[in-house]
């Protein structure tokens, strides 16, 4: 399983990424939109942004949260053709995710159903990160941590919700620097 494949060290090559679902459960809802950002020693060299047609109607508790409607995603890719572009933007990078678990499962549940080969990129998940050195906040979700951090991203868009994992990684990664 991807998700236990936890990259130990914090690193300088990465990709962040993130993903907009039609719902919290892998096994049952779909992909809505992938964004990944890819960084070589720290600095940004490339971005990965997809909407995917989830061949669904997206609930609209979804649209109201994140912006993505119907009409948005009617013309885009399925994942059939966005994961392999993404599994190939990712190379054997380890990947950084804002609660890694819930976006690994789409991967891993995606994958599997398109019989592609299994990745084994290593993870490292911000929440852990942000629960070990960002203390006094009341919970350790994104947007909380964007509101602590003063960051003028949006939320719930992948590209953005990248942008402030990244900020959030860093400011972590900083935080270990000091503190060893």
């Amino acid at each position: 399983m991807i998700s236990f494949n936890r990259e130990k060290k914090l690193v300088d090559d990465y990709v962040v990424f993130d993903l907009e679902t039609t719902g919290f459960d892998a096994k049952v809802n779909k992909i809505i939109e992938i964004g990944a950002l890819k960084y070589r020693n720290n600095k940004l060299v490339d971005k990965f942004s997809v909407l995917v047609n989830p061949l669904c109607d997206i609930p609209s508790i979804i649209t109201s949260i994140t912006g993505i409607n119907d009409d948005m995603v009617k013309n885009a890719i399925t994942i059939k053709e966005a994961l392999p572009k993404f599994i190939e933007f990712i190379e054997d990078l380890p990947l950084v995710a804002h609660n890694a678990k819930f976006d690994l499962a789409f991967i891993e549940e995606n994958i599997i159903n398109l019989k592609l080969p299994m990745i084994s990129n290593k993870n490292i998940d911000t929440v852990y990160l942000a629960r070990k050195y960002i203390k006094d906040v009341y919970n350790h979700k994104l947007e909380t941590l964007k509101d602590y951090l003063k960051l003028d991203y949006s939320s719930h868009r992948s590209l953005d919700d990248c942008l402030t994992t990244n900020y959030v990684y860093q400011y972590c990664k900083d935080k270990a620097l000091v503190n060893n």
